[in-house]
């Protein structure tokens, strides 16, 4: 995957572009239970999520799109890493394509190609006035606002199914992504529990459903309180009687 293909794909899931960047691992297809504590252990202290992952088994690859709460660290801002096992983890920066067309395709101004260009446009802004113009672009702008026009880092699935199918600390990871989320989005009410419910599954589902019937003018953040409250990590005695001990 080159840097260009990188910049779209965190585009496409809203990763910020420099705390982001795509591990490809060659030549084996890996889950993202095995990858995430790979990344967890050569990253230390810093925080990461795995955004989103694509594999293929043909060749076979695999390719993870990775965010870093804070700036990337610095193993990380190479071209490669390498881990025990003579595994090496391919590292690609996003970076917008750069250039235009090259002296051969370059139309000349006023063209042949120029002109067709401009009668394929339906509507060209430049042949309205500048009020029409003004106009025309205020009305686009109050008819789709920015939060439903442009797309957003959608949340990491969660579904509250036991056994959890990855690491144990699943639940706090995804309340984590979406806390932060949350101070982000500068969103109605409304788009936002809709983006929380559209990361549920499950008995996860279940349980904001019910929040709804008993509390009809919930927000947002009541969601992830009632999720902390039913899926969050629970201490028995002898744990807290530790901790007593140990303060």
């Amino acid at each position: 995957m080159d840097a260009a293909a990188a910049y779209k794909w965190c585009k496409e899931d809203n990763v910020t572009l420099k705390n982001g960047l795509v591990v490809e691992i060659k030549g084996k297809v890996w889950t993202e239970e095995r990858l995430l504590p790979v990344l967890r252990t050569l990253s230390a202290d810093r925080k990461l999520w795995i955004i989103d992952m694509r594999t293929d088994s043909t060749s076979p690859h695999t390719y993870a799109l990775c965010e870093w709460k804070t700036e990337l660290p610095d193993n990380f801002k190479g071209t490669s890493v390498k881990i025990p096992g003579s595994v090496e983890l391919f590292l690609t920066h996003p970076a917008e394509e750069q250039g235009g067309p090259t002296s051969s395709s370059a139309p000349a101004p006023g063209g042949v190609k120029e002109r067709k260009k401009e009668e394929s446009d339906p509507t060209p802004l430049k042949t309205l006035g500048p009020d029409l113009r003004a106009v025309f672009v205020a009305q686009c702008k109050k008819d789709s606002p920015d939060y439903l026009i442009t797309g957003y880092r959608k949340l990491r699935t969660f579904s509250g199914r036991q056994p959890v199918p990855s690491s144990k600390d699943e639940f706090e990871e995804c309340l984590d992504h979406a806390t932060q989320a949350l101070e982000e989005w500068e969103i109605p009410e409304k788009h936002k529990k809709q983006r929380i419910m559209e990361s549920l599954k499950g008995p996860a589902l279940e349980a904001i459903h019910s929040l709804k019937l008993s509390k009809k003018d919930c927000v947002a953040q009541d969601y992830l309180d009632v999720l902390q409250s039913v899926f969050g990590r629970t201490e028995n005695a002898s744990e807290l009687h530790y901790q007593l001990d140990n303060l």
